[in-house]
């Protein structure tokens, strides 16, 4: 997702969305959580709006994040899943444009310090104008990963 093509030059935010809120912006999250024995559910439910100094018209973004995570054998072991979806407007574009992201995997706790787990994401871009390098714009992978807590 980034225009130079080269790794060498891909910068930090590459395929993030930046939605240029910069100069004022007012934002409310709810952030609901619910546990039943080995089942966590989560959410992210949040709106902002603003734009940069020289935009008179404010611009709005909303983010919905929905997780489901199962913990099991004694928290040892866990499977979790998540959809997260952000829409709105990007400066200079004249329809909202959305990201789409799916989340699957699982994990398990070797010892308390040491976690094995593996994640499959996809995502995708939405709506972008056929100028825009994120037009059409997709990725999907599959990661295995050790952790260690000190």
């Amino acid at each position: 997702m980034d225009s130079t093509g080269s790794t060498e030059t891909t910068q930090a935010w590459s395929g993030a969305l930046q939605p240029g809120l910069a100069s004022r912006v007012h934002a409310n999250v709810i952030n609901p959580f619910i546990k039943l024995g080995g089942l966590e559910v989560f959410g992210n439910f949040e709106t902002a709006k603003g734009g940069a100094a020289n935009e008179t018209v404010d611009r709005e973004w909303k983010q919905n994040v929905y997780e489901a995570t199962y913990r099991f054998l004694k928290d040892q072991l866990y499977v979790t899943g998540r959809y997260n979806t952000v829409t709105g407007a990007l400066r200079g574009i004249s329809n909202d444009v959305s990201i789409d992201r799916s989340h699957f995997g699982g994990g398990w706790f070797i010892t308390p310090n040491v976690m094995l787990k593996s994640e499959y994401v996809t995502q995708k871009y939405n709506k972008f104008p056929a100028n825009d390098i994120r037009n059409g714009g997709k990725f999907n992978g599959f990661v295995v990963e050790g952790v260690v807590a000190f």
